[in-house]
């Protein structure tokens, strides 16, 4: 027998965590594939844009004609491949990378050395 999951309840919203049981996110959009005619989680999406999306279409409109107004060229969204998955528990899913080398780690790298790095006593020289 095939173990089955309710992908709102198991996945939608969930904590992901990397091998180091870093929090990297919550899962904002699932995308799936079909194969053999059955669908499949073929992998995760993060960020805000995927977030608004759900919300209501015309949110994810609006925060892509501010991206073009701005230059910004980064996609605010990032992807996790369902392969990456090695476990899902009720609070988390833990993924087998390391989060500080996946995209959903930019912004804190940014926030890293753009603001904290200027605070005095932070620890970063």
């Amino acid at each position: 027998m095939r173990e089955q999951i309710d992908i709102i309840r198991d996945i939608l919203d969930k904590q992901l965590v990397d091998r180091d049981h870093t929090a990297m996110g919550r899962v904002d959009g699932i995308v799936l594939s079909i194969d053999d005619g059955a669908p499949r989680i073929d992998h995760f999406e993060l960020g805000f844009v995927v977030l608004a999306c759900r919300l209501h279409p015309r949110v994810e409109q609006w925060l892509r004609a501010i991206r073009t107004r701005w230059s910004v060229r980064k996609s605010a969204r990032q992807i996790v491949p369902w392969s990456a998955v090695q476990d899902i528990t009720q609070r988390e899913i833990r993924l087998d990378v390391h989060a500080i080398e996946t995209s959903a780690f930019d912004w804190e790298k940014w926030l890293r050395k753009n603001i904290v790095s200027k605070i005095p006593g932070s620890g970063e020289e």
